[in-house]
């Protein structure tokens, strides 16, 4: 029979949870990514960033989402990148975020990014469960 510790539970939880919210952003956003460029892009047009980068980074953003779901879900050694991939996501996602000065959406994107702190903490548990 199969035994776990509420620490490797807790690492099960917040890799399939963590993995299937950056999987499913990407997902979601590849089928009309254009639809979702244009719909994002123009509330960056009063901050500095030029619309050129914006853009771009818009377009390759589900990608990133996408393939940070996808290293936290296969796990193992590929577990730590994605989670460090998802962080860095998200501090950027801050970085723009702050510049509109959207501060509730800067607020739920630090409970994201303590996700991944707390994710990311968790692997050196010396208990982990792959």
């Amino acid at each position: 029979m199969l035994t776990f510790s509420a620490s490797q539970l807790a690492q099960l939880v917040i890799r399939f949870g963590m993995g299937v919210n950056m999987l499913m952003h990407g997902l979601t956003r590849l089928p009309n990514l254009s639809g979702f460029v244009g719909k994002m892009a123009p509330g960056f047009n009063d901050t500095v960033l030029p619309e050129p980068v914006t853009v771009a980074f818009l377009y390759v953003l589900p990608f990133l989402e996408l393939a940070s779901g996808l290293l936290i879900l296969l796990g193992g050694r590929l577990l730590k990148w994605g989670y460090a991939l998802g962080g860095l996501i998200i501090v950027s996602l801050l970085f723009g975020t702050t510049l509109k000065q959207d501060w509730q959406t800067a607020g739920t994107q630090v409970i994201y990014l303590i996700a991944f702190y707390l994710a990311l903490r968790g692997l050196d548990d010396s208990r982990r469960v792959v």
